[in-house]
């Protein structure tokens, strides 16, 4: 079996832009189940749109069907309406087999197209299926003076994955290669134009053989086929309804009623037919049981007109998961049960209950689940329930709406392991104390990796007491001190002490619920965001112990020297706002060194000291530091680190 490892949208509907400069265009899985909420605009509905898309592509009969989708002068394109026209747009999916790991991309796009009348892609169309609030609601969104008529949805939703296991006979006599349900329905819905005319009148030649067989086979055979498969699902669409859904009706499809005719008599001319084909109906009623009733049931003939929404709604479902019962299985197929809001309508009971059935082993088993909904209660409802269950296999994501910096709509995934993204979350949310609790741990965690050690703890006398993390009013001032003594400019940061108060202390506010308080609480979240673009990069102590730094330095005669030296403390780099990396002064032992332009032998040293007074000693004796002059180098050009020069390794760890 094929499980989804990830969904790429580039510059697809909600989704603007490429993954790489917009990492929350892909949606990673790694073969798991998927819950997504998401916010009414923020492109969830994409995602299930996408999918939708990517694979009923291998269905259709030209390349153009599928290219239209990404072609800007289309009027029936996809792409992001801000998107310029050159840019790329596309659709990218990794299928991973889950027994062997073989990762497969796939994809529909303006560069490429993969998928066109792929077989793989048609096994994984038919053993899946989509369910959304739409689909439901056409089961009943009919008027009170007709009765349901099924027949356009499944027409529209459901003969592509209906498989009759009978092939038709074509018009030249020969076999169909398929047996689907929709391709016998496109047979007989486009190919009837196409029989045997006579000459004379261009009236359908009703002695052809192709005419007999089209009438009096072809299409009663579709009708008996139909027949056959409702009332196989009826079977389990009942079963369904009584011990899932605990209802106290059962439906019927009324299979007298199931007639396709063509080329009938016109009404009052004997012998004049009309030349068309009359589409079957396919009328749905239910019988309702209560000891009220005579004989203690009812026949409803308009369900939409008695029962309500959520009723109502049960029975869509019920008819559509005993259709998928029926679906064939394919072992190299990818098998999705994707479900967008579908429990929308229905109460509490109800969503219950579809939520037990969706979660049971005969779905879960079978499909990888993606499971779509804005509704934020059903989503907590659904993950305290998944986490109940299983400990792992699941993936959980929400969506809000964003924009760029160009004030371009794109969606926000914040990832929950995230402090600041958290806080995001938190603030779209309304739920400001917990923002603000965030961005206060956001900002000691950064603090934290800016700082050395001894600047973020307090050490305590008491040994049992030991070490604990300094406050964060503490670890501010620290930052202060620390930052302007490696060179930095401290002037986007002045405001952090001002934002101290707002992030230790939110709940002591009696604004909190107005604009002002979430005014500044984007003021914090900008402020963070500027300390988060500070790199820090760190050459520890333990890396040098068998691979030593070398400093080259040359001397007044031009010749050059290294000199070998170990780390006492952890070498630390932060590369400002400016693109500038600031460089600390650790405790370094310079043990010995070489001049290497006469290839003299070494010379020991073992000078102990800071890094830049040792350099400046060094400066001293090779006399190209004298008392009106300095000649210092940057030291990120002349130290060398496992044969690489300081300011390209840290280049080249920090864009990694």
């Amino acid at each position: 079996m094929q499980n989804v490892k990830s969904i790429t949208l580039r510059n697809f509907k909600y989704f603007y832009g490429h993954e790489d400069q917009y990492p929350q265009n892909k949606l990673e899985l790694d073969g798991n189940n998927l819950l997504l909420y998401g916010e009414n605009g923020s492109g969830k509905s994409s995602i299930y749109w996408s999918l939708y898309t990517f694979l009923q592509s291998c269905l259709k009969e030209e390349r153009s069907d599928i290219e239209k989708y990404f072609d800007h002068a289309h009027d029936e394109n996809l792409r992001n309406r801000f998107a310029a026209n050159s840019a790329a747009s596309g659709i990218i999916i990794e299928f991973e087999d889950s027994n062997t790991g073989r990762v497969v991309q796939e994809q529909i796009a303006s560069w490429n197209i993969s998928t066109f009348q792929s077989t793989q892609l048609k096994q994984s169309l038919v053993s899946s299926d989509f369910i959304n609030y739409k689909y439901l609601s056409k089961l009943y969104d009919f008027r009170n003076s007709e009765g349901i008529n099924l027949f356009k949805l499944f027409e529209r939703d459901i003969f592509m994955f209906i498989d009759f296991e009978e092939a038709f006979t074509k018009h030249d006599g020969s076999l169909s290669e398929s047996t689907y349900a929709s391709d016998w329905w496109k047979f007989i819905s486009e190919e009837w134009k196409n029989l045997p005319t006579n000459a004379s009148n261009r009236k359908f030649a009703e002695r052809s053989d192709e005419y007999i067989r089209f009438k009096d086979e072809t299409i009663p055979k579709f009708i008996r086929l139909l027949k056959r498969f409702l009332e196989e699902i009826t079977r389990v669409a009942n079963d369904f309804l009584e011990k899932e859904f605990k209802e106290a009706f059962t439906i019927e499809f009324d299979l007298e009623e199931i007639k396709c005719s063509f080329n009938k008599r016109v009404e009052g001319r004997t012998r004049e037919k009309d030349g068309k084909l009359h589409k079957p109906t396919i009328p749905l009623k239910v019988n309702f049981s209560h000891a009220h009733f005579d004989g203690g049931s009812e026949t409803i003939q308009k369900p939409h007109t008695t029962l309500n929404e959520a009723r109502l709604t049960a029975i869509a479902l019920a008819i559509r998961f005993a259709i998928l019962d029926r679906r064939p299985v394919f072992p190299n197929s990818a098998r999705l049960l994707i479900l967008d809001d579908l429990l929308l309508s229905l109460d509490m009971s109800h969503r219950d209950q579809v939520l037990d059935i969706i979660l049971s082993p005969t779905f879960i088993d079978t499909y990888q689940l993606l499971i779509f909904t804005h509704d934020r209660a059903f989503f907590n409802m659904c993950r305290n329930r998944i986490n109940e269950r299983f400990k792992s296999g699941w993936v959980f994501r929400e969506m809000y709406q964003d924009e760029n910096d160009a004030g371009i709509p794109v969606p926000f995934v914040p990832d929950n392991q995230n402090y600041l993204d958290r806080a995001k979350k938190y603030l779209k949310t309304f739920d400001y104390p917990a923002c603000a609790n965030y961005l206060r741990k956001e900002t000691e965690r950064l603090l934290t990796s800016i700082l050395p050690q001894n600047l973020t703890l307090h050490l305590k006398e008491d040994e049992e007491e030991g070490t604990k993390p300094l406050k964060l009013d503490n670890m501010i001032t620290n930052f202060r001190k620390y930052y302007l003594e490696l060179g930095g400019d401290f002037i986007p940061f002045e405001k952090l002490k001002e934002h101290k108060d707002l992030l230790m202390n939110p709940l002591s506010h009696d604004n909190i619920d107005t604009p002002i308080y979430k005014r500044e609480l984007l003021s914090s979240i900008e402020l963070i965001e500027k300390l988060k673009q500070l790199v820090v990069v760190i050459i520890p102590t333990v890396s040098n112990n068998n691979n030593p730094l070398i400093l080259k330095e040359t001397d007044t005669a031009g010749d050059e020297w290294d000199y070998t030296f170990y780390l006492r403390e952890n070498l630390k780099l932060i590369k400002s706002l400016n693109g500038n990396w600031l460089i600390n002064n650790p405790k370094c032992l310079f043990s010995i060194r070489k001049n290497t332009t006469q290839n003299l032998a070494y010379e020991n040293i073992n000078a102990e000291g800071k890094l830049s007074s040792l350099y400046g000693n060094i400066r001293w004796r090779l006399g190209t530091k004298t008392n009106e002059t300095d000649n210092a180098k940057d030291l990120k050009d002349i130290i060398h680190v496992d044969g690489q020069r300081l300011i390209d390794k840290i280049n080249a760890d920090a864009n990694a």
